[in-house]
């Protein structure tokens, strides 16, 4: 009975060494503190650390303020709303961790718009993620399932008016620190997202439920998970 509660606890512990998904590559090469980006206003293409085309912006974090990106053209500053950018296929592409949203970042020559993306849009670049949208949660609540002792990977993406200004899961330390509403699961457990742990009305919480699915074979699981991969690709945001 010991060494079968020793191996179901290992099972947990090592579950944690490595992640549950991959991004696509563009998505991790994050456009960084003091790094220009080149804007085309003819051909809408953003290019990186050339200072060759008519716009060129510098990027500056903020302090203090939840890490928001400042960029600066000549001498004016612009706030876009955003705490990671990224370049894919010569679009700016802005994640804000406190609204758990990502969105699509154009210059008029006046200023910064910006367009969101949509599920599908996400889904692409994190092909390996369950995605949750906030408007799935009744009265804060939801329940999702996961095979034990598999890892699988999910996101709470935004697609109401809700801010999560400095939320984080109580009692779980995602491995992500950049996307935050990205967690892992591998055993039943309830994860809640809060505001410093408030319960009140101002900070309702966000409750996620795992249930635990037990598969009779593993290659089950394996045709589940092709199944899920297999995703025409998302439309480009315009």
């Amino acid at each position: 009975m010991k060494k079968t509660i020793f191996t179901i606890l290992s099972l947990i512990l090592l579950s944690g060494v490595s992640y549950a998904y991959t991004a696509h590559p563009s998505v991790l090469n994050s456009i960084n503190d003091n790094q220009i980006v080149d804007y085309n206003p003819n051909t809408k293409i953003w290019s990186r650390n050339l200072g060759l085309k008519d716009y060129v912006f510098t990027k500056h974090i903020s302090v203090g303020t939840g890490s928001f990106s400042e960029y600066f053209y000549k001498d004016k500053q612009y706030d876009i709303n955003s705490t990671y950018e990224f370049l894919y296929s010569g679009k700016l592409i802005a994640y804000n961790a406190h609204l758990l949203k990502f969105f699509e970042l154009n210059f008029n020559g006046e200023d910064f718009e910006s367009k969101e993306l949509t599920k599908e849009q996400v889904q692409f670049l994190f092909p390996d993620v369950r995605i949750i949208l906030v408007s799935e949660f009744k009265d804060n609540e939801i329940t999702i399932e996961s095979p034990i002792f598999r890892k699988r990977a999910y996101m709470i993406l935004n697609d109401t008016d809700r801010d999560f200004y400095k939320y984080q899961f109580e009692y779980y330390k995602a491995n992500d620190n950049i996307f935050k509403g990205i967690f892992e699961t591998s055993f039943p457990r309830i994860l809640i997202y809060s505001h410093f742990k408030s319960r009140d009305d101002l900070f309702p919480i966000l409750k996620i439920n795992i249930k635990p699915i037990i598969k009779e074979t593993v290659k089950e699981d394996f045709i589940e998970e092709v199944n899920y991969q297999q995703k025409e690709e998302a439309p480009e945001a315009n």
